[in-house]
């Protein structure tokens, strides 16, 4: 019996020793710290949805807790953000990511930061400051330190510096460019095809792209003014925007949702506003005349985590970056570059607090497409959205070419509107007008194989939407995706030529199709549902298969921090979200989205999948359905911080 207890015993310690070493002890926020940085007292609500509700003064001793309320809630997310903007991710991983600082420092992300915090006005520059002040304090606090990232990847996390984030805002205004992918005649050329390559990895590296597909959209009916808005981001299974209400007794009170590392506010509403501003932007390549003389050579380090100094080179020039290698022994009459904003020091900084004041300006570094709307239930488009589309009592905007086919969906709607069904609808328009004649075009080919004849049948019984039980959705896409690869175009349902001469080819491609899907998925057609097939597959930076491959990260990369998998749902022609293989881009199935009503204003209703990787066995316990809608109204908080200057 003394035996049994003591091997019982034995196992419970160890137990205890395993958890313990695998999720620590859950450390709440404390109930008062004193910061230098704060002039009055400042209360922090963190909510049971891991939102955060402040109260303060005036906005600098906001701004104080809201960088204090991103460095607990998303630590790792903006230290990791940080690094790359810098160029420095290598000396915490080694040489694989080098690639990556040394586009990062191409990019001048650091180098503009700096010289724009520099030029900014006093009053800019003290409420970076400020939120710089509470960031810090946070990730100085020891619980987070003692998270699992910290702990097995033992980065050397600088202080914080105001100017930190005017580079992550740059960071996030690259990736949120979406720079088009050179045609066949740019990409022969091998210095634009290495740039291209190393900016594709960086964005498949943090999982941390595909924001043109974001949306926005307001109805009118009976009832009132509906707003919606949705936020793509990537496949990042960290939480990617903070959800914030700010009340303040000198200046502004609004809801928000904050991008970690920024007081940014995509999605926001005041007492008597709101908005969205989608994170879009451009850059492109031009063919510009070569004149050394206009053009400057950069020299700069980079380390490796073993210490290991490479000297880059690349040439620079005024708002441009000639994408021209720095030993070219023969100099050519001309060169690709590329344009984009953040090449000259400049910021959106004054354009985002525009939003928290209710007067909205032009940007910079963004394209500054939004939808903003007064509590009255009047809208008005923000910039230029690139898919702006006048709704039968409402506007849809979008950057995607595939959006304005959702926008379609809208325009067919009619009687009240039903958003939370609207949202979830899978029916695509753009299948409907296509699919039919194309399936037509095929079955009148000879199909002697049993799984193409199979497969037209799932066809021609579709009803045209990429909901999780649909195969035809599955065939349609892949079948669309290949003929795609193979054509260069995706074939045209109105045109005589798509059907009568493209024919074989549709035939083609089809049983390709089904080839491909067969081989990944098996010979039983009732598996090749869309919720397998397109699973939405979200992944954490670092530990991810893709990640450059960065060894020592242990049992963490295969456990906890593994890829995660939902099922899939959606298209990007429909008003459902979900990613596709005809885009030929990263899929990018995270998202956020939000909603209200100018009938109920107080209510700020948000959807978003939310996993908490420290949480004891936090990433089994997130639903495989669809994300229930949180409903934001009066801050109900399960903890406070109250922080107070260092002089009381």
């Amino acid at each position: 019996m003394t035996l049994l207890l003591l091997t019982a015993g034995g196992l419970l310690v160890g137990g205890s020793l395993v958890w313990f070493l695998a999720y620590g002890v859950e450390k709440g926020p404390p109930e008062r710290l004193r910061l230098e940085a704060v002039e009055a007292p400042v209360r922090i609500g963190w909510g049971v949805y891991g939102e955060v509700a402040i109260e303060a003064e005036q906005e600098r001793d906001a701004m104080v807790a809201l960088g204090y309320a991103h460095g607990r809630e998303r630590a790792w997310s903006v230290v990791l953000w940080r690094q790359a903007a810098l160029g420095r991710l290598g000396e915490w991983f080694g040489e694989p990511a080098l690639v990556l600082d040394r586009l990062t420092r191409r990019l001048g992300l650091a180098v503009q930061a700096r010289a724009t915090y520099a030029h900014l006005d006093e009053d800019h520059q003290a409420i970076l400051h400020a939120y710089a002040a509470g960031l810090d304090a946070a990730l100085r606090s020891p619980d987070i330190r003692l998270q699992q990232e910290f702990v097995l990847l033992h980065p050397d996390a600088e202080p914080w510096q105001p100017w930190h984030t005017l580079a992550i805002e740059r960071l996030f205004a690259w990736l949120a460019a979406s720079p088009p992918s050179p045609d066949e005649q740019i990409a022969t050329a091998p210095e634009v095809a290495s740039f291209y390559k190393a900016d594709h990895t960086l964005r498949q590296w943090l999982h941390l792209h595909g924001f043109e597909n974001s949306m926005a959209w307001a109805a009118r009916d009976t009832a009132g003014t509906h707003f919606f808005q949705r936020h793509v981001y990537g496949a990042s299974a960290l939480p990617f925007l903070v959800e914030v209400s700010m009340q303040l007794r000198e200046g502004p009170s609004f809801w928000g949702a904050s991008l970690p590392g920024t007081p940014f506010f995509p999605a926001g509403k005041s007492e008597q506003y709101a908005w969205a501003l989608l994170l879009t932007g451009s850059a492109h390549l031009e063919r510009i005349p070569w004149r050394p003389d206009s053009a400057s050579l950069e020299y700069q380090r980079i380390f490796s985590n073993d210490g290991t100094e490479h000297l880059i080179t690349f040439w620079r020039m005024t708002n441009r970056l000639p994408l021209l290698p720095p030993d070219a022994s023969t100099p050519p009459d001309s060169v690709w570059a590329l344009r984009w904003a953040g090449l000259a020091p400049t910021t959106d900084w004054p354009a985002w607090h525009g939003l928290l004041t209710g007067q909205p300006t032009s940007f910079q570094l963004l394209d500054g497409s939004g939808l903003w709307m007064e509590r009255t239930g009047t809208w008005r488009t923000l910039g230029t959205p690139r898919v702006e589309v006048a709704l039968p009592s409402g506007i849809f905007i979008g950057a995607s070419r595939w959006s304005a086919y959702a926008a379609e969906f809208l325009r067919t709607q009619a009687g009240p509107v039903n958003l939370e069904a609207w949202i979830d609808d899978a029916y695509s328009i753009w299948a409907a007008q296509t699919a039919p004649p194309l399936v037509n075009a095929v079955s009148e080919q000879p199909a002697d194989h049993p799984a193409l004849r199979d497969a037209l049948t799932y066809l021609r019984n579709w009803d045209f939407a990429y909901d999780r039980a649909s195969i035809a959705a599955s065939i349609f896409d892949r079948w669309m995706s290949i003929y795609l690869d193979t054509t260069g175009v995706l074939p045209d349902s109105a045109t005589s030529d798509s059907i009568g001469v493209g024919a074989p080819m549709l035939n083609q491609t089809l049983a390709q199709a089904v080839e491909a899907l067969t081989e990944g998925f098996g010979a039983d057609q009732s598996r090749w549902r869309w919720e397998h097939v397109q699973a939405d597959r979200h992944y954490f930076p670092i530990w991810s298969v893709d990640a450059l491959g960065v060894v020592g990260l242990g049992l963490a990369a295969q456990t906890r921090f593994a890829e995660v998998q939902w099922p899939g749902h959606g298209h990007p022609t429909a008003l459902a979200w979900g990613p596709s293989s005809t885009q030929h881009t990263l899929a990018a199935p995270a998202m956020w989205e939000a909603w209200h009503h100018t009938d109920t204003w107080a209510t700020f209703s948000i959807r978003r999948r939310h996993l908490d990787p420290h949480a004891p066995l936090g990433r089994y316990l997130v639903s495989d359905r669809p994300p229930d809608p949180i409903h934001l109204t009066q801050p109900v908080s399960v903890a406070t911080t109250t922080l107070l200057p260092s002089r009381q």
